[in-house]
């Protein structure tokens, strides 16, 4: 992982929210902390995740780390910690240029391997696209799509 500006943090947050019809941001920014991280509530309402602007002092604690120590970090969190349990997204030195966030998924605990694939998506489309895939919408299909459709 590497280092992405706070300015690059905070678009890709508005944008991410900019298309949601709902009050909720479904993004956040992880620290090693997991009391920080967004907690269930008792009455089952919508999680909050970062909303910008953040802190200009906030660095990830994953730059300089892999997939597999995201992935690690996701299944070892409490059952208290509201993040997805198995979707997460990465920004990098190309979502400054291109807008784009890596959307990642984790594979099965039994599959050696943590991370299975990740695919590109528009910052302002990422909410949504994240809210189909707890729809009807096949991963495989999606990501055999994406491959197709970048190679032509």
């Amino acid at each position: 992982m590497t280092d992405v500006s706070i300015e690059t943090l905070n678009w890709v947050l508005q944008e991410a929210h900019a298309d949601v019809t709902v009050d909720s941001w479904w993004w956040y920014l992880a620290t090693l902390d997991y009391d920080a991280a967004p907690q269930r509530k008792p009455d089952g309402t919508g999680q909050i995740g970062t909303r910008p602007p953040i802190d200009p002092s906030f660095s990830s604690p994953f730059v300089g780390k892999s997939l597999e120590d995201v992935a690690r970090w996701l299944r070892g969190k409490p059952q208290s910690v509201d993040v997805d349990n198995r979707y997460f997204g990465v920004l990098d030195k190309q979502a400054e240029k291109s807008g784009k966030v890596a959307i990642c998924r984790l594979n099965d605990p039994k599959v050696e391997e943590e991370v299975a694939s990740c695919i590109l998506r528009k910052a302002n489309y990422s909410t949504l696209f994240l809210a189909g895939l707890d729809s009807d919408l096949d991963w495989d299909d999606l990501v055999t799509f994406q491959k197709y459709t970048l190679e032509l």
